[in-house]
């Protein structure tokens, strides 16, 4: 029996931290070696940060990486390690995962495929790798395959994975039993569940191990990576690592029998056909890696078998809702941490209070997020890193808003003020009156929207003074028809929850509610969302319910319905509602959401976690001045 340890590690980096980075991978290589790991993988560009955008273009990020690189390399006596790069080749740059093996870079892989969609815009920055093998510092790099002393190992990088004409298919026909995948595959709830599908479906399809490795947490500002890690073999998944963990890194491994990868293929005609032809192996080159072997122990090896090889015992019950809004939680906590610790310029967190919903939502996230301050070290002061705040107009702001906020703070024993801007709403008035040539001329819009600048004045200016992160609470569904005032609450240090749509906020609340018996949040579920701007204000009321805004945002800017279709989808959704109800609603979504682009592009550093993403930085790109009157005339037009 080969029987070869692999273990997958999840790396949380800096982008161009070439110290920072290479201590903590180091690290993970000390504890691999320890555990006695034969293969770890790293994750893609962990060396330099995956988020580097055009700062790649800088030549010496390659020139450090390389230079990390080999002090890293130092640090792998007895070990083989994947770990990912950035190289520059005759003016190109590629996408690499180089193998260090007992302390030296024995070749280079390069990535092919360069995801340009969604958040992904590869193909700006990098060159994807045709085929074949060249040279860089003196080692091979391309389509290579690497005979260990323990076994053939080759690799893919994250999109590879995801491609129907992966490379791997050409470097198992040349011999490759193990491929070993360096990922940056950024967080929605669940994801990680179709990865392991992949992964599974990868290990029997191509009668492989394939190993796994993830980014985790932020990198850059707004991208959050969920970390794990699988490895997987023809018979199912070895070993799998935590998901959205708030340490530095992850180390997770399993023993596997490579000797059992040979039998799959002896025993399965249709795999010996194929490799019998090589098709596509003529561009891969076998790298000879001397070395001595020792199998892992056999005891670790059975120890992972179950208890029953022909009875699967039944998987204790499972709420898939709960574990998707856990993971969310997770996922926004974990990013609003990291972009705290990683700026490295603040103190502590700031939350202006409503009584609403967002910002209840802010503020958890806040809390959980200076708890995990410096791995939790600290997480009996958290309350010293956190501020909040509500800042009433006498003329519109309620008691029911101020006693949820109130109760809130108090119960998350966090500090909390009341600051009234009445005086200074008035102010605001006075001198818009006199701009607008008198106090009749000044519109009700402008009147509600001064006192959003008031606040959010008054809160950038406290910020400065208090050394603190300003929170925006705006969400998804907000940023879709712009129902936010510029200058004003969509104005601050960073956006936690700017991804959110407005309904699913509701749903985590109640949730996190429950789950923490948080019970002031009752309070905040009871009041009807409202931006207290106006006399009896509901947002509702201005907009459309939220459950059919949202519905709308995903049929019209995730699916790309016609707004004729998304009317038909609607009518037999929401048979309480009249057809000519829904049509009016759609219609006006549609224009919403078109005209408001030039908002979405003012909006502050916004975490992303979801499919949908309106960021215009990451995964929208949408033209700020358009007509849709075509589609606004055939839903007038449209019939069921």
């Amino acid at each position: 029996m080969r029987l070869v340890r692999i273990g997958v590690g999840a790396v949380s980096v800096k982008v161009g931290d070439f110290t920072g980075n290479s201590a903590r991978l180091t690290a993970l290589i000390d504890d691999a070696r320890a555990r006695g790991v034969h293969l770890l993988v790293t994750p893609e560009l962990c060396v330099s940060g995956y988020s580097l955008e055009d700062r790649v273009f800088w030549p010496e990020i390659a020139h450090q990486s390389w230079s990390a690189l080999l002090r890293i390399a130092e640090a792998c006596a007895g070990i083989s390690v994947f770990i990912g790069l950035p190289v520059r080749l005759d003016s190109m740059m590629y996408n690499a995962t180089a193998l260090v093996h007992d302390r030296e870079v024995r070749g280079l892989i390069l990535k092919r495929f360069l995801p340009t969609y969604s958040i992904f815009y590869e193909g700006r920055n990098w060159t994807a790798w045709e085929k074949g093998v060249t040279e860089y510092h003196g080692v091979p790099a391309g389509d290579l395959v690497f005979r260990l002393p323990y076994g053939m190992v080759s690799a893919e990088i994250c999109e590879d994975m995801w491609s129907p004409n992966s490379p791997a298919h050409a470097r198992v026909l040349a011999g490759a039993e193990i491929i070993c995948n360096g990922s940056a595959s950024p967080f929605t709830p669940r994801k990680n569940e179709q990865r392991k599908r992949l992964v599974q479906g990868a290990a029997g399809g191509l009668a492989c191990v394939y190993a796994y490795s993830n980014l985790l947490g932020c990198d850059n500002s707004r991208l959050v990576f969920d970390g794990g890690g699988i490895v997987a073999t023809p018979d199912g998944i070895v070993c799998e690592g935590p998901l959205l963990a708030k340490t530095p890194w992850t180390l997770s491994s399993g023993v596997v029998d490579l000797d059992d990868v040979s039998r799959v293929r002896v025993e399965n005609t249709t795999w010996r056909l194929q490799a019998s032809r090589r098709d596509g192996v003529g561009d891969t080159q076998i790298v000879e890696v001397p070395g001595k072997f020792e199998p892992a122990p056999l005891a670790d090896f059975v120890a992972q078998m179950p208890k029953s090889f022909f009875f699967v015992e039944a998987r204790a019950p499972h709420n898939e809702a709960d574990a998707y809004l856990d993971e969310l939680f997770d996922a926004l906590t974990l990013g609003l941490r990291d972009y705290f610790e990683k700026v490295g310029a603040f103190q502590r967190f700031l939350v202006a209070l409503s009584g609403g919903r967002d910002s209840a939502l802010c503020l958890l996230l806040a809390v959980h997020a200076a708890k995990a301050l410096n791995h939790g070290a600290n997480a009996k002061k958290f309350a010293d890193r956190i501020r909040a705040v509500y800042l009433p107009n006498k003329v519109f702001s309620s008691s029911g808003t101020e006693n949820a906020a109130r109760s809130l703070a108090e119960e998350l024993g966090v500090p909390f003020q009341v600051v009234s801007i009445a005086e200074e709403a008035e102010i605001a008035l006075g001198k818009a009156a006199e701009l607008a040539g008198g106090l009749d001329k000044v519109t009700p819009l402008a009147r509600q929207n001064l006192q959003a600048r008031v606040r959010g004045a008054m809160m950038l200016n406290w910020a400065n003074s208090a050394g603190g992160l300003l929170l925006v609470t705006s969400n998804l569904s907000e940023a879709a028809v712009g129902y936010t005032t510029t200058g004003g609450d969509n104005q601050g240090g960073y956006s936690p929850i700017a991804n959110v749509p407005k309904s699913l906020i509701s749903h985590l609340l109640a949730y996190i509610a429950k789950r923490d018996g948080v019970k002031s949040l009752q309070r905040v579920l009871d009041i009807p969302p409202s931006a207290e701007l106006a006399p009896d204000q509901r947002d509702e009321a201005d907009l459309m319910p939220y459950i059919v805004l949202d519905d709308l945002l995903y049929l019209y800017g995730r699916r790309r319905l016609s707004l004729a279709d998304c009317w038909r989808v609607l009518c037999h959704r929401y048979t309480d509602q009249t057809p000519e109800q829904l049509r009016d609603w759609t219609g006006r979504f549609g224009k919403l959401f078109s005209y408001n682009q030039w908002k979405r592009e003012q909006l502050p550093v916004t975490m992303k976690v979801m499919d949908l993403d309106l960021d215009p930085k990451t995964g929208f790109r949408f033209p700020v001045t358009q007509s849709i009157q075509h589609e606004l005339d055939a839903l007038a037009e449209a019939t069921l």
